[in-house]
Protein backbone atom coordinates (compact mmCIF):
# COMPACT_ATOMS: atom_id res chain seq x y z
CA UNK A 1 0.00 0.00 0.00
CA UNK A 2 0.98 3.48 -0.75
CA UNK A 3 0.83 6.62 1.46
CA UNK A 4 1.47 10.23 0.71
CA UNK A 5 1.73 13.00 3.49
CA UNK A 6 1.23 16.56 2.32
CA UNK A 7 2.85 18.81 5.07
CA UNK A 8 3.80 22.44 5.87
CA UNK A 9 5.58 23.12 8.70
CA UNK A 10 6.86 26.91 9.76
CA UNK A 11 9.58 26.40 12.72
CA UNK A 12 10.07 22.25 12.22
CA UNK A 13 7.00 21.18 14.84
CA UNK A 14 4.92 20.21 11.63
CA UNK A 15 7.73 18.05 9.82
CA UNK A 16 8.75 16.23 12.79
CA UNK A 17 5.79 14.98 13.26
CA UNK A 18 4.97 14.33 9.95
CA UNK A 19 8.21 12.51 9.77
CA UNK A 20 7.44 10.33 13.39
CA UNK A 21 4.13 9.43 10.98
CA UNK A 22 6.08 8.61 7.88
CA UNK A 23 7.88 6.28 9.98
CA UNK A 24 5.33 4.42 11.87
CA UNK A 25 3.82 3.73 7.89
CA UNK A 26 6.56 2.47 6.57
CA UNK A 27 7.46 0.31 9.60
CA UNK A 28 4.19 -1.73 8.69
CA UNK A 29 4.64 -1.68 4.83
CA UNK A 30 3.29 1.32 3.95
CA UNK A 31 5.59 3.59 0.97
CA UNK A 32 5.16 6.29 2.26
CA UNK A 33 6.54 9.95 0.23
CA UNK A 34 6.16 13.04 1.43
CA UNK A 35 4.75 16.21 -0.31
CA UNK A 36 5.65 19.93 1.39
CA UNK A 37 3.15 22.32 0.76
CA UNK A 38 3.79 25.38 -1.25
CA UNK A 39 1.33 28.56 -1.22
CA UNK A 40 1.26 28.33 -4.97
CA UNK A 41 2.20 24.38 -4.77
CA UNK A 42 -0.01 21.66 -6.76
CA UNK A 43 -0.80 18.30 -5.55
CA UNK A 44 -0.15 14.70 -7.05
CA UNK A 45 -2.86 14.08 -9.18
CA UNK A 46 -2.43 10.67 -7.91
CA UNK A 47 -4.68 9.32 -5.57
CA UNK A 48 -2.74 7.03 -3.00
CA UNK A 49 -4.21 4.25 -0.49
CA UNK A 50 -4.05 6.87 2.60
CA UNK A 51 -3.24 10.21 2.16
CA UNK A 52 -2.25 12.36 4.89
CA UNK A 53 -2.84 16.17 5.49
CA UNK A 54 -0.66 17.60 8.57
CA UNK A 55 -0.56 21.26 9.39
CA UNK A 56 0.59 23.45 12.24
CA UNK A 57 -2.99 25.59 13.84
CA UNK A 58 -2.80 29.27 13.53
CA UNK A 59 -5.63 31.12 14.99
CA UNK A 60 -7.73 27.99 15.26
CA UNK A 61 -7.39 26.95 11.95
CA UNK A 62 -5.16 25.53 9.45
CA UNK A 63 -2.92 27.91 7.46
CA UNK A 64 -5.29 29.43 4.36
CA UNK A 65 -2.79 27.93 1.68
CA UNK A 66 -2.85 24.66 3.11
CA UNK A 67 -6.67 24.75 2.74
CA UNK A 68 -6.05 25.75 -0.36
CA UNK A 69 -3.85 22.92 -1.09
CA UNK A 70 -6.34 20.77 0.41
CA UNK A 71 -9.43 22.07 -2.32
CA UNK A 72 -6.76 21.07 -5.26
CA UNK A 73 -6.78 17.41 -3.93
CA UNK A 74 -8.00 15.10 -6.57
CA UNK A 75 -11.70 13.75 -6.08
CA UNK A 76 -11.67 10.54 -4.94
CA UNK A 77 -14.59 8.39 -3.94
CA UNK A 78 -14.33 7.16 -0.68
CA UNK A 79 -10.05 7.17 -0.23
CA UNK A 80 -8.84 6.76 3.09
CA UNK A 81 -7.72 10.27 4.94
CA UNK A 82 -5.92 11.26 8.36
CA UNK A 83 -5.32 15.06 9.63
CA UNK A 84 -2.92 15.74 11.87
CA UNK A 85 -2.53 19.44 13.49
CA UNK A 86 0.22 20.34 15.56
CA UNK A 87 -0.78 23.80 18.09
CA UNK A 88 0.87 24.95 20.91
CA UNK A 89 -2.02 24.64 23.04
CA UNK A 90 -5.84 24.33 21.83
CA UNK A 91 -6.90 23.69 17.68
CA UNK A 92 -10.91 24.49 18.44
CA UNK A 93 -12.03 23.80 15.20
CA UNK A 94 -9.10 23.40 12.62
CA UNK A 95 -8.94 20.25 12.13
CA UNK A 96 -12.64 20.02 11.81
CA UNK A 97 -12.81 22.71 9.49
CA UNK A 98 -9.92 20.74 7.39
CA UNK A 99 -11.79 17.48 7.61
CA UNK A 100 -15.02 18.99 6.05
CA UNK A 101 -12.73 20.19 2.94
CA UNK A 102 -11.56 16.26 2.14
CA UNK A 103 -14.61 14.96 2.71
CA UNK A 104 -15.93 17.19 0.40
CA UNK A 105 -13.58 15.74 -2.23
CA UNK A 106 -14.91 12.75 -2.03
CA UNK A 107 -12.08 11.34 1.20
CA UNK A 108 -13.25 9.42 4.15
CA UNK A 109 -11.37 10.90 7.03
CA UNK A 110 -11.21 7.55 9.69
CA UNK A 111 -8.82 9.57 11.70
CA UNK A 112 -7.64 13.21 13.14
CA UNK A 113 -5.92 14.51 15.99
CA UNK A 114 -3.26 17.22 17.54
CA UNK A 115 -0.38 17.11 19.02
CA UNK A 116 0.74 19.78 21.33
CA UNK A 117 4.25 20.80 20.57
CA UNK A 118 6.28 24.23 21.19
CA UNK A 119 4.57 27.36 21.01
CA UNK A 120 6.61 29.35 18.15
CA UNK A 121 4.37 32.82 18.36
CA UNK A 122 7.15 35.22 18.90
CA UNK A 123 4.32 37.82 19.26
CA UNK A 124 3.81 37.23 22.83
CA UNK A 125 5.42 33.94 23.40
CA UNK A 126 8.89 33.72 24.65
CA UNK A 127 9.55 29.74 23.71
CA UNK A 128 10.93 27.23 26.04
CA UNK A 129 14.04 26.06 26.56
CA UNK A 130 16.43 23.33 28.13
CA UNK A 131 14.62 21.00 30.23
CA UNK A 132 11.17 22.86 29.31
CA UNK A 133 11.82 22.39 25.69
CA UNK A 134 12.96 18.77 26.02
CA UNK A 135 9.92 17.75 28.01
CA UNK A 136 7.29 19.71 25.32
CA UNK A 137 8.93 17.69 22.81
CA UNK A 138 8.38 14.49 24.57
CA UNK A 139 4.51 15.14 25.31
CA UNK A 140 4.36 16.60 21.46
CA UNK A 141 5.90 13.02 20.06
CA UNK A 142 4.04 11.16 22.39
CA UNK A 143 0.74 12.50 21.02
CA UNK A 144 2.16 12.00 17.48
CA UNK A 145 2.63 7.81 18.00
CA UNK A 146 -0.51 7.57 19.81
CA UNK A 147 -2.00 9.54 16.30
CA UNK A 148 -0.13 6.86 14.22
CA UNK A 149 -1.16 4.21 16.37
CA UNK A 150 -4.96 5.02 16.15
CA UNK A 151 -4.51 5.42 12.31
CA UNK A 152 -3.06 2.28 11.85
CA UNK A 153 -5.45 0.13 14.13
CA UNK A 154 -8.02 1.06 11.85
CA UNK A 155 -10.84 1.98 14.00
CA UNK A 156 -12.56 5.49 13.75
CA UNK A 157 -10.83 8.05 15.77
CA UNK A 158 -12.10 11.49 14.47
CA UNK A 159 -11.07 14.66 16.78
CA UNK A 160 -14.52 16.18 17.72
CA UNK A 161 -15.37 20.02 18.48
CA UNK A 162 -17.92 20.98 20.55
CA UNK A 163 -21.07 23.77 18.17
CA UNK A 164 -19.57 26.02 21.31
CA UNK A 165 -16.05 25.61 20.16
CA UNK A 166 -16.88 26.20 16.39
CA UNK A 167 -19.11 29.09 17.17
CA UNK A 168 -16.85 31.47 18.37
CA UNK A 169 -13.09 29.92 17.09
CA UNK A 170 -14.44 29.60 13.28
CA UNK A 171 -14.85 33.64 13.08
CA UNK A 172 -11.64 34.29 14.20
CA UNK A 173 -10.12 31.91 11.94
CA UNK A 174 -11.70 33.90 9.04
CA UNK A 175 -10.57 37.45 10.47
CA UNK A 176 -7.16 36.13 10.59
CA UNK A 177 -6.32 34.20 7.31
CA UNK A 178 -8.82 37.45 5.53
CA UNK A 179 -7.05 40.19 7.34
CA UNK A 180 -5.37 39.41 10.87
CA UNK A 181 -2.26 37.46 9.10
CA UNK A 182 -1.45 40.35 6.87
CA UNK A 183 -1.03 43.16 9.43
CA UNK A 184 1.91 40.36 11.05
CA UNK A 185 4.41 41.15 8.92
CA UNK A 186 3.73 45.45 9.31
CA UNK A 187 4.83 44.92 12.89
CA UNK A 188 8.23 43.34 12.26
CA UNK A 189 11.50 45.24 11.77
CA UNK A 190 15.45 44.42 11.08
CA UNK A 191 17.56 45.88 13.76
CA UNK A 192 20.89 46.46 13.61
CA UNK A 193 21.79 42.98 13.53
CA UNK A 194 21.29 42.79 10.03
CA UNK A 195 23.44 40.95 7.98
CA UNK A 196 21.43 41.49 4.85
CA UNK A 197 21.73 37.70 4.07
CA UNK A 198 18.29 37.08 2.66
CA UNK A 199 17.37 34.41 4.10
CA UNK A 200 14.07 35.79 5.18
CA UNK A 201 13.55 36.36 1.65
CA UNK A 202 14.37 33.15 0.73
CA UNK A 203 12.58 30.73 3.22
CA UNK A 204 9.06 32.72 3.47
CA UNK A 205 6.50 30.58 2.50
CA UNK A 206 4.22 33.26 0.43
CA UNK A 207 7.18 35.07 -0.81
CA UNK A 208 5.55 37.87 1.45
CA UNK A 209 9.00 39.67 1.97
CA UNK A 210 11.69 41.58 -0.35
CA UNK A 211 15.20 43.10 0.29
CA UNK A 212 15.04 47.20 -0.25
CA UNK A 213 16.95 50.13 0.48
CA UNK A 214 20.94 50.77 0.63
CA UNK A 215 21.42 48.77 3.33
CA UNK A 216 19.27 45.94 1.86
CA UNK A 217 16.94 45.76 5.08
CA UNK A 218 13.55 43.24 4.49
CA UNK A 219 9.87 44.44 4.02
CA UNK A 220 6.82 42.50 4.80
CA UNK A 221 3.65 43.11 2.42
CA UNK A 222 0.27 42.44 3.09
CA UNK A 223 0.65 38.68 1.89
CA UNK A 224 1.80 37.75 4.90
CA UNK A 225 0.69 34.78 6.22
CA UNK A 226 1.45 35.26 9.89
CA UNK A 227 3.79 31.91 10.49
CA UNK A 228 6.83 33.87 11.79
CA UNK A 229 9.55 31.75 10.34
CA UNK A 230 11.37 34.39 9.49
CA UNK A 231 11.56 36.01 13.37
CA UNK A 232 12.39 32.50 14.58
CA UNK A 233 14.99 31.29 11.61
CA UNK A 234 16.70 34.55 11.32
CA UNK A 235 20.22 33.31 11.88
CA UNK A 236 21.22 36.76 13.35
CA UNK A 237 17.92 37.01 15.37
CA UNK A 238 17.74 40.45 13.96
CA UNK A 239 14.18 40.39 13.46
CA UNK A 240 12.09 42.15 16.12
CA UNK A 241 8.16 43.06 16.52
CA UNK A 242 8.61 46.66 16.61
CA UNK A 243 6.91 48.36 19.54
CA UNK A 244 6.24 51.40 17.65
CA UNK A 245 4.69 49.83 14.39
CA UNK A 246 2.10 47.49 16.71
CA UNK A 247 1.22 50.31 18.94
CA UNK A 248 0.35 52.36 15.85
CA UNK A 249 -1.47 49.82 13.55
CA UNK A 250 -3.43 48.84 16.69
CA UNK A 251 -4.30 51.89 17.23
CA UNK A 252 -5.49 52.49 13.91
CA UNK A 253 -7.72 49.46 14.24
CA UNK A 254 -8.87 50.40 17.24
CA UNK A 255 -10.28 53.74 15.63
CA UNK A 256 -11.67 52.33 12.66
CA UNK A 257 -13.49 49.67 14.74
CA UNK A 258 -14.96 52.06 16.76
CA UNK A 259 -15.56 54.56 13.99
CA UNK A 260 -17.53 51.63 12.42
CA UNK A 261 -19.84 50.78 15.89
CA UNK A 262 -20.32 54.76 16.12
CA UNK A 263 -21.83 54.79 12.18
CA UNK A 264 -23.88 51.91 12.52
CA UNK A 265 -25.32 53.18 15.75
CA UNK A 266 -26.26 56.53 14.61
CA UNK A 267 -27.98 55.02 11.18
CA UNK A 268 -29.50 52.10 13.17
CA UNK A 269 -32.86 53.23 11.11
CA UNK A 270 -30.81 52.34 8.00
CA UNK A 271 -29.24 49.44 8.80
CA UNK A 272 -28.85 48.13 5.79
CA UNK A 273 -27.63 51.09 4.40
CA UNK A 274 -25.44 51.84 7.23
CA UNK A 275 -24.06 48.30 6.91
CA UNK A 276 -22.59 48.20 3.20
CA UNK A 277 -21.24 52.20 3.82
CA UNK A 278 -19.65 52.03 6.85
CA UNK A 279 -18.19 48.09 6.03
CA UNK A 280 -16.88 49.53 2.63
CA UNK A 281 -15.52 53.01 3.89
CA UNK A 282 -13.95 50.18 6.56
CA UNK A 283 -11.79 48.24 3.88
CA UNK A 284 -10.91 51.17 1.98
CA UNK A 285 -9.51 52.14 5.09
CA UNK A 286 -7.96 49.29 5.97
CA UNK A 287 -6.34 48.94 2.75
CA UNK A 288 -4.63 52.34 2.86
CA UNK A 289 -3.34 51.35 6.61
CA UNK A 290 -1.40 48.43 4.91
CA UNK A 291 -0.41 50.24 1.88
CA UNK A 292 0.46 53.97 2.61
CA UNK A 293 0.37 54.23 6.17
CA UNK A 294 2.94 51.10 5.91
CA UNK A 295 4.86 53.18 3.56
CA UNK A 296 5.00 56.20 5.09
CA UNK A 297 6.32 54.28 8.36
CA UNK A 298 9.05 52.69 6.40
CA UNK A 299 10.39 55.93 5.28
CA UNK A 300 10.56 57.19 8.46
CA UNK A 301 12.17 54.42 9.94
CA UNK A 302 14.74 54.82 7.32
CA UNK A 303 15.92 57.60 8.66
CA UNK A 304 18.78 57.26 10.97
CA UNK A 305 17.65 59.64 13.56
CA UNK A 306 14.05 57.63 13.76
CA UNK A 307 15.58 54.06 13.13
CA UNK A 308 16.00 53.62 16.80
CA UNK A 309 12.43 54.51 17.57
CA UNK A 310 11.11 51.98 15.87
CA UNK A 311 13.46 49.49 16.22
CA UNK A 312 12.77 49.42 20.23
CA UNK A 313 11.57 46.06 21.30
CA UNK A 314 10.63 43.58 23.85
CA UNK A 315 11.54 40.54 21.79
CA UNK A 316 15.00 41.38 21.79
CA UNK A 317 15.08 39.43 24.76
CA UNK A 318 12.64 36.30 23.36
CA UNK A 319 14.50 32.95 22.31
CA UNK A 320 14.03 31.75 18.91
CA UNK A 321 12.29 28.54 18.25
CA UNK A 322 13.03 25.64 15.78
CA UNK A 323 12.52 22.16 15.94
CA UNK A 324 16.05 20.27 16.34
CA UNK A 325 17.14 19.42 12.71
CA UNK A 326 14.08 20.79 10.75
CA UNK A 327 15.67 22.57 7.51
CA UNK A 328 12.79 24.65 5.62
CA UNK A 329 11.79 24.26 2.16
CA UNK A 330 12.62 27.64 -0.23
CA UNK A 331 10.04 29.98 -1.31
CA UNK A 332 6.69 28.28 -0.52
CA UNK A 333 7.88 24.56 0.30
Amino acid sequence: MDAVIHWFSASGNTARAAEAVAAKLAATGYVVSRVAIAANGQPPAEIPDLTVLAFPIWSWAAPHFVLNHARRLPRAKGAQAAILATCGGFGAQGVGEAARILRRRGYRVGCSGEAVYPDSWTLAVNPPAGTELAAALAKGDAQVTQFADRLLSGAPAVQRCTFFQVLWSWPMAMLFRTLGRRFMGKFFIADEACTSCGQCVAYCPVRAIRLEGTLARPRWNAGCAGCYRCINLCPARAIQISIARLAIHLGVNLALTVGWLWAMAEWRERLSLALVTTSAAFAALTVLQLTALDGLLHGLERRPALRRFFAASYTKRFGRYRAPGFRPEKSGG
